[in-house]
């Protein structure tokens, strides 16, 4: 999809959040490496030259766009966490986690752990930008279980069972790369799920 440059009045007056996305789905399909500044400025058809003036370089504009992709997904985890049943929302999460994965018909992984981990090798501050995300979305587990834990919903220790569920969203994402097995990353995180100590909600 690409932006209209009839949209566009100067060097910056194009929609951002439109740029970012095309520039979320051409790291994703090409990786960070191979990426080039003008192939962003092709998918998204904003000019080159506008697009070094606004972010300076493709690793500003990877930070941009990460930011953005981690922002919205960490809202989507927030949302899917906001069942009573606190077994049930974890689940309805991880199933949609796996929809979300299983929904890309290029088949080219999740964002977070293809061309972040290849970026993440080449700018310290992109492997900074991981980190904050990836603590970002333990920080949500571990706060939903901890209000779990005090409506008698959950016998185990919040902290560590996010850092466990935060791998295991990783985790997921690698089988999806690997295997492109929608039954095999949900037999993953049932089973994950079932030796949980939720307790049933009465």
């Amino acid at each position: 999809m690409k932006i209209s440059r009839e949209s566009m009045v100067g060097t910056r007056k194009f929609n951002e959040e439109k740029v970012l996305d095309i520039a979320v789905d051409v790291f994703s399909r090409k990786g960070f490496i191979a990426t080039t500044m003008l192939d962003l400025a092709e998918e998204t058809g904003v000019q080159r030259g506008s697009l070094y003036n606004a972010y300076k370089n493709k690793n500003v504009l990877f930070l941009k766009a990460f930011s953005h992709y981690t922002n919205n997904f960490l809202t989507l985890i927030e949302g899917e966490l906001q069942n009573s049943d606190a077994k049930k929302a974890f689940t309805q999460l991880l199933n949609t986690v796996v929809e979300r994965l299983c929904s890309d018909k290029e088949v080219r992984g999740c964002f977070s752990t293809r061309a972040i981990m290849e970026a993440a090798q080449k700018c310290p501050d992109i492997q900074l930008c991981l980190t904050r995300f990836l603590d970002g979305l333990e920080v949500i587990m571990k706060n939903r279980l901890e209000q779990a834990i005090k409506d008698k919903q959950f016998g185990g220790n919040a902290q560590s069972t996010a850092r466990y569920l935060v791998a295991l969203t990783r985790g997921i994402a690698v089988i999806e790369r690997v295997y492109n097995d929608k039954s095999r990353m949900t037999e993953v995180y049932q089973t994950a799920l079932e030796y949980m100590p939720f307790n049933k909600v009465t």
